[in-house]
């Protein structure tokens, strides 16, 4: 994997209501989460409907299912995730003591019309928790380069909390800004201003320049050679 990006695939019903609410879902997860979001229906078919399903699935990082109304199709889909060991994130309009008893135990997340923020809210929440994962290796680094730069440059660098970390490396990559993970050299550049939580301070911002003049003058050493 070269990349961060991460891909949802919506399972619901293809309903006109339904329709709406998926655009409103993909338009939220898109902006606040950096993450492409696509339902089944996204391309033209060109294989076997059931195919087209399978490589969503299977090609998903996260998958969010709407149980509303108990709809075969979902079910269906819902049970190939299970099956491939995918995350899923049960949604539904329904009671969820309405849920068929084979999953009824997991977690639901209730929409309402009177209430889209605190389904937002949930939702965030539960997408955060699944991705948070894959920035594990990333935030390592991130704490080894802070290290180093404290030890070499400056001893009065303060580290940032790791959520913090997250929330800017999740608002670089819907900028597009996450260099891909097989460039160790950029990605060392990209992490350090995000992992330094005092940069503003005068002393740090000097160190910052002098780290980056290191760090530009071995990569030409290393391309020299």
């Amino acid at each position: 994997m070269t990349s961060l990006q991460r891909r949802c695939f919506v399972i619901m019903p293809f309903t006109e209501e339904l329709h709406y609410f998926y655009l409103y879902l993909q338009r939220h997860i898109e902006e606040k989460h950096g993450v492409q979001c696509q339902r089944g229906d996204a391309d033209v078919l060109t294989v076997p409907l059931l195919d087209k399903i399978r490589g969503y699935v299977e090609n998903a990082d996260v998958l969010i299912a709407d149980c509303s109304g108990r709809n075969p199709n979902v079910f269906y889909e819902l049970g190939m995730a299970h099956a491939l060991g995918k995350k899923v994130i049960l949604i539904t309009k329904d009671p969820v003591e309405g849920a068929p008893t084979d999953i009824r135990h997991f977690e639901f997340i209730r929409y309402e019309l009177g209430k889209h923020c605190e389904f937002l809210d949930q939702l965030d929440r539960a997408l955060r928790a699944v991705f948070v994962e894959g920035y594990e290796s990333l935030y390592e680094l991130a704490r080894d380069v802070f290290q180093e730069f404290k030890k070499e440059m400056s001893p009065i660098a303060e580290m940032e909390k790791k959520e913090v970390f997250i929330e800017r490396v999740v608002a670089a990559e819907q900028r597009g800004e996450v260099p891909p993970l097989d460039q160790r050299d950029a990605l060392r550049e990209f992490v350090l201003p995000r992992i330094v939580a005092n940069k503003d301070q005068r002393d740090v911002i000097d160190a910052l320049s002098r780290w980056y003049a290191k760090e530009l003058s071995g990569q030409r050493r290393t391309d020299g050679a």
